[in-house]
């Protein structure tokens, strides 16, 4: 948002603290425009679960935080999109092909689309993106998904059809082309587009500003798909998920999304507006470092595994809407999954605690940000692990540099994290393969690492999906992950809108109108 369209907070800060009587709100405020717009002018605001960050970024190369995705998810696509069932769909590939082993891939190029530049995109601009993502002097988190690539393997077959070349069969790599790191942008681009980007989405940034409350996509009035049906759409961080709904209520918002089922009262029953829920949703979890005394011990991280009742944190939690999970952001429903959970056992989890040591209990100190509320998952977890000696000190830390001063770094071995649902092929080289940026349980297993590289490599899927299986079993055993359950994605509307749909998937903002 440009300075000039700026006024002071406190008006507005005042009129949210009213509505909401959130303290987040209240301490943070929000930005209120000047500019006039035209009776016909149709504006949706999507009030986003997320905190926004002075470290929020446009540039998807870089993009760590929920936030940063949603905003991206505005501007930028991807060759491949995700659907809410997350079913890889064409996106800026219109079709792709492999050769038989999988280590060849060839995505044809839609011909139609412009940057918002007004450029043409052409089969150079997806060659800059994904040499920019593995470049180790560029330092992308997201550069280890895409390790397999051949740097010198890509090759432009004329401007709509490209050629990428793996280091080694990957029968699955439509789906590692989702990440949202490789979403792509223009040939010759670079940091500038933190704060300055060009993408080909169905909505242009005006002014991103990292850190703001709200921040405004205008209409793309060349976007090559579908829409936009909207002239303007702004993202509106709000971490409260009361807040949330008390916006949406007060007509602040049209879309309150990753709501949970104790915030939704008001709305039940109330004709004016939408609920909708999606069951590929997002998971809450802790990580621990394996490499860092005390979690270097696995009978501690098993005793921590038995003493946690699954179902009494989904009940307490989230009313029960959810699924039970089995220590890995990986549900047993999705393709690939492992349907099996572990049960509480508190006797197993003291035996466990025993043999790592500590026959008469540990005290641990647990790190988190409240971006919504992970106090409250943290509080419930607490009181059960003190049941087999296992005291945990929470520790609140600010969720503003969060993800840059805690998540990953050294000297917080035992800390939140949380995941949307991905695929199972993306998912466990995102979290578990030796090498990847996103380890954050530091977990390390040759057998796992050749398990994994076999399964990209084995076209049958039956035998492909047992692979992965003993993938899932492995982690489950011995990674560093605490993954209770994963909750529904749950998002209101007002009843105006439509084309909104909760997704782990890629947000469609294009799609959305208002009645």
């Amino acid at each position: 948002m440009n300075k000039k369209n700026k006024i002071k907070k406190r008006d507005f800060i005042k009129l949210m603290a009213y509505v909401s009587g959130s303290g987040i709100i209240a301490s943070t405020g929000m930005i209120k425009t000047k500019k006039v717009r035209a009776s016909s002018h149709n504006k949706c605001s999507f009030g986003m679960g997320s905190v926004p960050t002075t470290a929020d970024t446009m540039d998807p190369v870089f993009r760590t935080s929920g936030s940063d995705g949603i905003y991206n998810y505005a501007v930028y696509e991807g060759l491949v999109r995700r659907g809410p069932d997350l079913t890889p769909g064409p996106e800026l590939a219109e079709s792709w092909s492999s050769n038989n082993d999988g280590s060849i891939w060839t995505f044809k190029l839609r011909q139609e689309v412009t940057w918002h530049n007004g450029k043409p995109f052409v089969a150079a601009d997806v060659i800059h993106s994904y040499k920019r993502i593995i470049d180790p002097e560029v330092g992308s988190p997201g550069a280890s998904n895409f390790a397999g690539i051949d740097p010198n393997g890509m090759i432009a077959l004329d401007d709509h059809t490209v050629q990428i070349k793996l280091k080694a069969p990957d029968v699955d790599f439509p789906n590692t082309t989702v990440f949202s790191q490789s979403m792509i942008v223009p040939e010759g681009s670079g940091k500038e587009l933190s704060t300055n980007p060009i993408g080909t989405g169905a909505f242009k940034a005006e002014g991103f500003m990292p850190g703001e409350i709200i921040n405004r996509f205008v209409k793309n009035e060349n976007y090559w798909g579908d829409g936009p049906y909207i002239d303007e759409l702004d993202i509106v961080g709000i971490g409260e998920r009361e807040a949330r709904v008390a916006a949406l209520l007060g007509g602040q918002i049209d879309i309150a999304s990753q709501l949970n089922p104790s915030s939704m009262g008001s709305l039940q029953g109330n004709s004016k507006f939408k609920i909708q829920e999606n069951k590929v949703g997002t998971s809450t979890i802790a990580y621990c470092h394996t490499d860092t005394p005390p979690f270097d011990n696995n009978d501690l991280r098993l005793a921590i595994k038995y003493a946690t009742n699954r179902q009494q944190m989904l009940d307490l939690y989230y009313q029960g809407k959810g699924a039970l999970m089995n220590d890995t952001p990986i549900p047993g429903f999705i393709e690939g999954g492992l349907d099996v959970v572990r049960e509480l056992n508190i006797k197993k989890a003291k035996e466990h605690l025993s043999k790592a040591g500590y026959p008469n209990g540990i005290d641990l100190k647990f790190e988190f940000g409240k971006f919504t509320n992970e106090d409250q998952w943290a509080t419930i977890w607490q009181q059960q692990l003190a049941q087999v000696g296992i005291r945990i000190e929470l520790q609140q830390r600010p969720t503003d540099g969060y993800w840059g001063d805690v998540w990953l770094k050294e000297g917080h071995p035992f800390a939140y994290s949380g995941w949307n649902v991905r695929p199972t092929h993306a998912a466990l080289g995102l979290w578990y393969v030796s090498t990847a940026n996103w380890n954050e349980s530091r977990f390390k297993s040759e057998t796992f690492d050749a398990n994994y590289a076999k399964a990209k490599a084995t076209v049958n899927k039956r035998e492909r999906i047992k692979l992965y299986h003993a993938c899932i079993r492995e982690v489950a055993d011995h990674a560093g992950h605490f993954v209770p359950f994963i909750q529904s994605f749950m998002d209101a509307t007002t009843r105006k809108v439509s084309g909104h749909q909760p997704t782990a998937g890629t947000l469609s903002f294009n799609k959305i109108s208002l009645g």
